[in-house]
């Protein structure tokens, strides 16, 4: 239970985080300091380290070949679904048939892994 909503929160956070990146790069960085951008951009940046940190916690709970991949997968399926609802960027069947399929990896590899003590 705790290892799910660690890769589910990671995965999350990761995506929303790169995602807020993503639209401040995107409008152009000013000529002179803009210190309101710098903290907001700093502030985005912490959620997608905490993702991190979440993902760093979840490797440490679990066999990496594990963890691993059920982490890369949820990340690049929520950093996909996020690009596609705020930046506007197409997902097209097969990307979406390609969501699936990463997904349904991430849950036979985590049903398949051995348990081990934490």
């Amino acid at each position: 239970m705790i290892d799910g909503a660690l890769y589910l929160l990671s995965a999350v956070l990761t995506a929303i985080g790169l995602t807020q990146i993503k639209l401040i790069a995107a409008a152009g960085l000013p000529a002179s300091v803009d210190w309101a951008l710098i903290l907001t951009l700093g502030a985005w940046a912490a959620v997608y380290f905490t993702g991190m940190a979440l993902w760093l916690a979840a490797i440490a709970r679990n066999p990496l070949s594990t963890a691993y991949p059920v982490g890369i997968g949820l990340s690049l399926a929520s950093a996909t679904i996020a690009a596609w609802w705020w930046l506007g960027e197409e997902i097209g069947w097969l990307r979406l048939a390609g969501i699936i399929l990463v997904l349904a990896g991430a849950v036979v590899i985590a049903r398949a892994s051995p348990r081990t003590p934490h």
